[in-house]
């Protein structure tokens, strides 16, 4: 499915996960989100490399306490508790992170789908380093404009 930020914050295109395919890389997509009404989340793993360093980058941008369990369960129920309002994730680093870590990689994707699809007012964008190359770990996301 293709689409654009504007029909993901309208509501004319339903929650997913997307690949940013804009053409202005400095493009502000927290702002833009935000200016909507949608709380906007940003995620940079361009310089993590292990479980250990996703969770600590995820604590320490998103404000979570220290008692945050630093696990995918836990990641689940910050998302579920995020996610009663709209609220759309920008995921920068995600394919510098794959290099490090494909398997958990492939995981974290996995659930961030899952999640968009418990609630119709939650989408992720994860912002590529570049061209996305066919077979990647982001070929498979759904567009977005």
């Amino acid at each position: 499915m293709t689409a654009t930020l504007s029909s993901v914050l309208t509501g004319a295109t339903t929650s997913g996960l997307f690949v940013w395919r804009g053409v202005d890389p400095d493009r502000d997509l927290l702002g833009e989100i935000h200016n909507s009404g949608w709380s906007a989340w940003r995620l940079d793993t361009s310089a993590v490399s292990d479980a250990a360093g996703l969770y600590d980058a995820i604590a320490e941008t998103w404000g979570l306490p220290e008692w945050f369990g630093r696990n995918l369960d836990a990641l689940w129920d910050v998302l579920a508790e995020r996610t009663q309002a709209p609220a759309v994730l920008v995921w920068e680093g995600a394919e510098a992170f794959a290099t490090h870590d494909p398997d958990l990689a492939v995981v974290l994707l996995g659930l961030l789908r899952d999640a968009v699809t418990q609630t119709s007012a939650f989408s992720v964008v994860v912002r590529p380093d570049g061209p996305v190359a066919p077979g990647s770990l982001l070929s498979e996301l759904d567009g977005l404009l």
